[in-house]
């Protein structure tokens, strides 16, 4: 029994060694509950919870998994504000005095930090601190929300826009704590989407990270479907699939590979259920609707179809309209009110995972598909007053 406790020892020490620890003492907030988490891209990781002690320390132990991490940690007591610390392989401890401020041993990074924080200083650049490039990345933050908020000119914007692709370090915005309000700020600096989606191709190109690729596709995947820019996802979407670095696409991403085969200029998957078929219509145009029952903004988009079907019905347009319900009485009732013929109201009770729903690559409703008398996507739109239905693929494009 010995010699195994011994070589327990021998095998833990080196771990306990090189485990970073941070020794917190916030005597006022003795006997509170905490945690302290990590800053992930538009995600915090909660490493370690607890209550303080009745002397009010603490203890952080880093947890192996994130030995490598460099970037904001944050504290936070209930009932008390959040206080922030940057981790980047330091075993330091943090004493609070009575004035209130933090006094910190060990640590060049937070020392030079909270010198600007507390006291005011202008420290000198030093680009060996993580500390003196998260200035950095707060000043261009604060550059970035002048630009999309009060109005910049198409100089300052420019520059805003370059640094961002030839010098803006993603790994370490990653673990900033302000990742989204950066990569947020960037997407609003064009109205363009070809430009800003081939601005957010060339971030994509220069990480190294796996985990930081995948999450800045994964947001870029939410912004453009959140803001209906298809133009920017056609061109962000393709290259990730294409880069082949994302081998097993799971979740938005599995939606959005199948969503982006399903771009202008292609062939419309054929929709399960549908006669005539797609192929076999006679229509000059056809409006494929996809929407939810309980969703609002489909109840909205709807009616605004239903008010312009008999225009479209004298232009030859076929409106095909799926429905994600579950309930067959439900869907019935709400498909009473549908002026195109029943054969084309569809519905599998399958909800997003139908094989349409799949096929498609849906991932928010309403969605319309425009496609045109061959079967052919003109495009894709998310509010019906944005359809011009005399459109072609040229026009589009």
């Amino acid at each position: 029994m010995k010699k195994r406790f011994l070589f327990f020892l021998l095998y833990i020490a080196p771990l306990l060694l090189n485990a970073q620890k941070i020794s917190i003492s916030l005597p006022q907030e003795a006997n509170k509950g905490y945690s302290f988490i990590l800053s992930k891209g538009i995600e915090q990781d909660t490493i370690q919870t607890g209550i303080v002690s009745t002397t009010g320390d603490i203890l952080i132990n880093i947890p192996e998994k994130d030995k490598d991490y460099a970037g904001m940690g944050s504290l936070q007591i209930d009932g008390s504000k959040p206080f922030n610390l940057i981790i980047n392989h330091e075993n330091f401890t943090v004493k609070q005095k009575e004035d209130q401020k933090y006094i910190f041993q060990d640590s060049k990074e937070n020392e030079y930090l909270y010198s600007i924080i507390q006291d005011g200083k202008q420290p000198e650049k030093d680009n060996t601190l993580y500390a003196s490039r998260f200035i950095d990345m707060i000043r261009y933050l604060g550059q970035l929300n002048r630009a999309t908020t009060s109005g910049a000119n198409l100089m300052e914007k420019a520059n805003l826009r370059l640094y961002a692709l030839n010098d803006l370090d993603l790994e370490e915005l990653y673990t900033s704590s302000v990742w989204y309000n950066v990569i947020d700020g960037l997407t609003k600096l064009t109205q363009d989407q070809q430009l800003l989606g081939d601005d957010m191709v060339r971030l994509l190109k220069r990480i190294k990270s796996q985990e930081v690729f995948e999450h800045l596709a994964d947001n870029l995947i939410v912004i453009t479907e959140q803001y209906g820019w298809d133009d920017a996802f056609d061109i962000i979407v393709p290259y990730v699939e294409e880069s082949g670095r994302i081998a097993v696409p799971t979740g938005r991403i599995f939606d959005a590979f199948a969503l982006a085969k399903v771009r202008k200029g292609t062939v419309a998957p054929q929709i399960v259920g549908l006669k005539p078929s797609l192929k076999d219509s006679k229509a000059n145009r056809i409006l494929l609707v996809f929407y939810q029952p309980d969703c609002p903004n489909c109840h909205e988009q709807l009616g605004q179809l239903i008010r312009k079907y008999a225009d479209l019905k004298e232009q030859n347009v076929r409106i095909v309209s799926i429905s994600s319900d579950s309930n067959k009485k439900t869907f019935t009732e709400e498909a009473k009110r549908f002026p195109w013929p029943d054969s084309d109201k569809l519905c599998d009770y399958k909800g997003f995972a139908g094989p349409n729903f799949l096929n498609y690559g849906i991932m928010s409703t309403p969605t319309f598909f425009l496609l045109n008398e061959k079967g052919i996507v003109i495009k894709r739109y998310a509010l019906i007053s944005d359809i011009d239905f005399s459109s072609n693929i040229d026009e589009e494009k």
